[in-house]
C-alpha cells in the first residue's frame, strides 16, 4: 500500500506544478487581454477622430486635406484591426489553457484506480464548469450563438 502511495507522489507533484503554472499563465493572459482591450479603446478614439476629420471636409477643402484625412482613417482602422486580431488570439489562448488544465485533471482522475466513478465525477464537475464558462466567454466575445443545453440522458 505504501509503495502505491509513493508511485502516486510524483504524479501528484507534477499535477500541482502544472496547475500552478497554468494559473500563472492565465493571470498573464488576463493582463495581456486587459491591456489589449485598453489599447482597442484608445484606437477606437483615434478612429473616431479620423472620422470627424473626414466629416469636417468641406467643398472648399483641398485634395491634400482630403487625402490626409483618408490616410489617417485607413491607418487608424488598420491599427484597430491588428489589435482586435491580437485580442482574439489571447481569448482563444486563454480558453486553450483552461481546456489543457482540464485534460490534465481528467488524466489524473483516470489514473487513480482506487477512485470510484462517482468520486471522479464529483471531483471533475466543478473543473468542467470552468471549461464551460471559458467556452461561453469565448463564444460571447465572438458573438456566437449558444447551443441549446443537451437533455440529460436517462440511466
Amino acid at each position: 500500500m505504501a509503495l502505491a502511495s509513493l508511485r502516486r507522489l510524483p504524479l501528484a507533484a507534477a499535477l500541482c506544478l502544472g496547475l500552478a503554472t497554468a494559473g500563472c499563465q492565465r493571470a498573464d493572459l488576463s493582463q495581456q487581454t486587459k491591456k489589449t482591450e485598453a489599447r482597442i479603446c484608445t484606437e477606437l478614439t483615434t478612429v473616431n477622430q479620423a472620422l470627424e476629420q473626414v466629416a469636417a471636409l468641406t467643398p472648399t477643402s483641398t485634395v491634400g486635406e482630403a487625402k490626409a484625412a483618408q490616410q489617417k482613417l485607413e491607418q487608424s482602422i488598420a491599427t484597430l484591426q491588428t489589435s482586435e486580431n491580437q485580442l482574439q488570439k489571447l481569448r482563444v489562448e486563454a480558453f486553450r489553457k483552461v481546456l489543457e488544465g482540464f485534460r490534465g485533471e481528467v488524466a489524473a482522475a483516470s489514473a487513480n484506480k482506487t477512485q470510484t466513478l462517482e468520486q471522479a465525477a464529483n471531483e471533475l464537475k466543478p473543473k468542467a464548469l470552468a471549461v464551460i464558462a471559458a467556452r461561453r466567454a469565448l463564444s460571447a466575445a465572438v458573438q456566437c450563438e449558444e447551443p441549446a443545453p443537451a437533455a440529460p440522458s436517462k440511466p
